[in-house]
């Protein structure tokens, strides 16, 4: 795959400041010497996601996810490394130089979406043959203009069964790519395109990079009224929202967004002027689109379909919402319509006044339950069915204010609404203690030995070099016990015996594990609290060395236990024992004599 230079990297990660990185996905604010927002990675009402402008990485206290700038845009973005890297030399105006060696290929990631760039341009190419002219005014007939079409690359598949796939393999596209692209499917007759004589759409992620197509039906008594691709290593259905690239500036300006249904209420409402709206994916809102609209804002107007589906939808990702934290309200929507036909019709006003008076989720709830709410019997049911909603936010504020509303909605005193609501917490609660329990029953590493090895790690990025270079010489990799604090130490190791204390940022991205990263990210923020001596890195290294030998010994013992029976000489163990008792005794004097 293509080859990024060392150099190229350091100037993007030395350039892109982090502050300003971040600030464009989430609402930072000053707080001492680092920055708190939301995290836009989980759902939280108090702001446990920091950024540390002096060390240039940032850290989660909710959901323990951390790195630097690249490592921010890769999972935020959901792009390999070397895409994060392009993104920012881009977003940075940094000229970037991939070296393509002989007998290399790109990475598949790259690969699948140079291959979906060029099968939507091929879509939109579609539209000016014979075939595909019936489209086009099909397309024009709904009201959607040429420049919408250009703009958010609408096209059309051949009902041919190849067209694509011969494209591909005359370009000489490796099978593998085309296999994992969702584009073909393979039958008994061999592979074929899976979108055939269909309107299609580009779905981009929120960086604009196309990642997968959704094909409706035309002129066809096809019963699959949308085909959409399935899942693949650069498409996620339930984290990607159709149109956010284009929409997400005027979301965040705006503070708040519209959520439509379909492909086509996006397009008509954003031709029509609406530019702070988004399209759920072929499937339903989930957790992760929360998390998504939450990045930018957090006031969300569900504008569904206006029939009993898109009523029961838009309560179900209200619920979703809510419990993310955001502030969900319902648009009312004529029945029997959709916000495709309603502007389309009508203009934009009316459905601007629908969005400006929208419902709130309780009450609009309350007003569309399809039990008889009048009987006893139906709305017990009722605010059972909500209480298991309520349940599900952890923020105590927000339960209790949803508590107090479904209250006054129903006519059932607070009294009762809360009590109910304790016994569903204190279920909620027993269950998870129960699972808590079971794993805690699994043996775990002391935490004074994992202590410890944070200080090690601390240690590594003292300003003093006298420090580093103690460290480089004595410290021997087999005497940390945990696997994750030794993958974090061998990449700072390298960086000891240099002038400069290591860079935290730097780290951050020689490190592939997320897990590696986030503990890393974990002992680091807080570096200016902790103050490293030439003493306590030698008493750091006592005692890594101790416990290293206590495990040995404590081997040896019970190994001299089952010698006899083992036809070992118990002797050679004990004399082993003897030897490493020796040197443990005499540590302190052997690290003493290099203060």
């Amino acid at each position: 795959m293509g080859r990024i230079s060392e150099q190229i990297i350091e100037q993007i990660r030395s350039t892109a400041d982090i502050i300003e990185v971040v600030s464009g996905y989430v609402q930072l604010k000053k707080r001492g010497r680092n920055y708190f927002g939301l995290c836009p990675f989980h759902g939280e009402k108090t702001a446990s996601f920091s950024v540390s402008p002096e060390r240039q990485i940032y850290k989660c206290f909710g959901c323990s996810v951390g790195g630097g700038v690249i490592n921010f845009i890769m999972e935020i973005e959901g792009m390999e490394f070397i895409n994060a890297v392009k993104h920012l030399a881009d977003q940075y105006s940094i000229e970037l130089q991939i070296d393509e060696s002989p007998g290399q290929s790109k990475d598949l990631i790259t690969q699948l979406f140079d291959i979906h760039t060029q099968t939507a341009r091929t879509f939109l190419e579609n539209l000016g043959t014979e075939e595909g002219s019936k489209v086009l005014a099909h397309l024009e007939s709904r009201g959607l203009t040429r420049d919408t079409i250009k703009k958010f690359q609408l096209g059309y598949s051949l009902k041919q069964k190849d067209a694509l796939l011969s494209a591909f393999r005359k370009d000489g596209v490796r099978s593998d790519a085309m296999k994992q692209s969702g584009l073909f499917i393979d039958t008994k007759s061999g592979y074929m395109d899976r979108f055939r004589g269909r309107i299609m759409f580009s779905i981009s992620n929120s960086a604009g990079k196309i990642a997968a197509f959704a094909g409706r039906v035309f002129e066809s008594d096809d019963l699959a009224k949308y085909v959409n691709s399935p899942e693949t290593p650069i498409y996620n259905k339930s984290k990607i929202l159709y149109g956010l690239h284009e929409t997400k500036q005027i979301i965040r300006t705006s503070k708040s967004v519209i959520v439509v249904e379909g492909y086509l209420d996006f397009l008509q409402l954003y031709q029509s002027g609406i530019h702070n709206i988004v399209a759920i994916s072929g499937t339903a809102f989930t957790d992760q689109h929360a998390l998504q609209i939450k990045r930018f804002c957090e006031n969300v107007h569900l504008a569904y379909d206006g029939d009993s589906a898109g009523i029961s939808a838009a309560i179900r990702a209200g619920y979703v919402l809510l419990r993310a934290g955001l502030s969900p309200l319902i648009v009312n929507i004529p029945n029997g319509l959709d916000p495709d036909d309603w502007v389309k019709r009508d203009g934009n006003i009316p459905f601007l006044e629908a969005v400006e008076n929208s419902a709130k989720l309780l009450p609009f709830h309350f007003q569309n339950y399809k039990g008889d709410v009048t009987s006893t019997t139906g709305k017990t049911a009722f605010v059972n069915e909500v209480l298991m909603e309520i349940i599900q936010i952890k923020d105590p504020v927000s339960r209790e204010l949803q508590g107090r509303e479904l209250s006054e909605i129903v006519g059932v005193s607070a009294e009762s609404i809360f009590q109910s609501l304790h016994n569903m917490l204190e279920k909620q609660k027993r269950r998870q203690n129960f699972q808590q329990n079971n794993q805690n029953l699994k043996p775990k590493l002391s935490d004074k030995k994992q202590l410890l090895e944070n200080d090690l790690i601390r240690l590594c990025f003292a300003e003093n070099s006298t420090i580093r270079k103690f460290l480089f010489d004595f410290v021997k990799p087999e005497w940390i016990a945990t696997e994750l604090s030794r993958k974090i130490y061998e990449k700072v190791y390298i960086h000891l015996p240099s002038a400069n204390a290591p860079k935290a940022s730097l780290i951050m991205n020689e490190l592939k594990n997320d897990v590696h990263r986030s503990k890393l990210a974990e002992i680091v923020f807080d570096l200016e609290k902790f103050t490293p001596t030439i003493l306590s890195a030698q008493d750091c290294v006592i005692r890594l060395e101790k416990n290293w030998i206590n495990l040995h010994i404590q081997s040896l013992r019970d190994e001299l236990k089952n010698a006899e029976s083992m036809g070992k000489d118990p002797l050679s163990i004990m004399k082993n024992i003897e030897k490493l008792q020796n040197q443990k005794n005499n540590i302190s004097h052997q690290y003493s004599t290099n203060e």
